[in-house]
């Protein structure tokens, strides 16, 4: 991880997941933009708190895993959920597994209930 005072999401969740090299950033990167998303809308707030930095890479980590068991093969490639070379098929996905799952771990997830804020009507 990068002492630069900056918090490195990307190098805490490729350790998580004992990822080594470059192949899965960009896949990996949406993944926590997708996850801090959904963490301030759940939250209501706009920006994360440092507090959540770890549990925001642990809810990636755990989406991930659950989305990669998911899927036929084993892996999660981009938005490709499953090939099939004899019969030269290609699934596609939509990104909505991984936000499905994301959304279902954030909601159990206690720690994000103290940063919450209710919307009065």
């Amino acid at each position: 991880m990068a002492d630069s005072g900056e918090f490195d999401f990307l190098s805490t969740v490729k350790t998580l997941l004992n990822i080594r090299n470059d192949d899965m950033d960009n896949i990996l990167l949406i993944h926590i933009n997708i996850a801090r998303n959904s963490i301030l809308n759940y939250c209501n707030i706009n920006e994360l708190p440092s507090a959540l930095n770890f549990t925001l890479c642990q809810i990636v980590v755990d989406a991930y895993i659950q989305n990669k068991n998911k899927t036929d093969n084993g892996k999660v490639v981009g938005n490709v959920s499953s090939v099939s070379e004899d019969g030269r098929s290609v699934s596609f996905t939509n990104g909505t597994e991984f936000q499905s799952a994301v959304n279902e771990i954030i909601s159990g997830v206690n720690e994000l209930k103290r940063y919450r804020k209710l919307y009065r009507v």
